[in-house]
């Protein structure tokens, strides 16, 4: 039976190593993907290891604290919630924290599917974008004033995107289902919900990370006082059908 599977922050164990602690969450949830939290202390310099295009794709989910990403020519900021996407092995990159700095590091399995699409067209890469700057849309199941924008563009990317869902309460994404989507939710600071996902309801706070496969109906509310906001990596299992 298809459910939602749930990390929850409060359990999250620090265990550092030269300033990094880097600990897999909702361990074979999903058969491509593997989920990391991962908080550095202040004043560290992480260089995550790299992945060939054939083989893995990488996103950086920056949930809480500030710092920057440096690659060989860029230098990017990291002041709020936001994701950096490298580019594969091409290019050396580097994470620093200025302060603690918090991320969810999501490490996906590249298919025949992607390798393909990706060569055909894709976003260049790296890709550095903060929630700020995403473009925003509307969507008929969410309650007015509930927005969303969007950070790493469907069919861009091979199978994969990334966006973010904000609102405060009253506020909610009212029931609906992905036919095709796997999704990933990971819950922004200051932020509280109801989350119901096939029947099943349940509190989602700060830093909780949720995955909820294709077909199963899921909805979302915050209710006043509360804030309705996380960041979405959704998966397209087996590609965009077509294009």
């Amino acid at each position: 039976m298809k459910e939602t599977v749930i990390a929850r922050r409060k359990d999250y164990k620090k265990e550092f190593v030269n300033g990094v602690s880097h600990k897999e969450i909702l361990a074979n949830s999903y058969k491509d993907v593997q989920v990391y939290y991962t908080v550095l202390q202040a004043g560290t310099t992480w260089n995550p290891e790299k992945y060939a295009f054939e083989d893995k794709c990488q996103f950086f989910i920056f949930v809480k604290g500030t710092g920057y990403v440096t690659t060989k020519q860029w230098s990017y900021n990291i002041k709020e919630a936001g994701v950096f996407v490298p580019n594969f092995d091409r290019e050396n990159f580097g994470i620093y924290a200025a302060e603690e700095l918090e991320c969810v590091h999501i490490i996906a399995n590249m298919s025949e599917y992607d390798i393909k699409d990706m060569k055909a067209g894709a976003i260049s890469l790296p890709r550095f974008r903060l929630m700020s700057e995403g473009w925003t849309y509307d969507e008929d199941f969410k309650a007015p004033g509930t927005k969303s924008c969007m950070l790493v563009e469907h069919r861009n990317l091979g199978r994969f995107s990334t966006g973010a869902t904000f609102g405060k309460g009253p506020s909610c994404n009212g029931t609906h289902t992905h036919p095709d989507l796997e999704q990933w939710y990971i819950v922004l600071p200051g932020s509280k919900f109801t989350y119901t996902s096939g029947g099943d309801t349940t509190i989602m706070t700060e830093g909780d990370v949720s995955y909820t496969p294709h077909g199963v109906a899921h909805s979302s509310e915050s209710f006043a006082g509360e804030q309705l906001d996380y960041i979405w990596f959704e998966l397209c299992e087996d590609g965009y059908v077509g294009e």
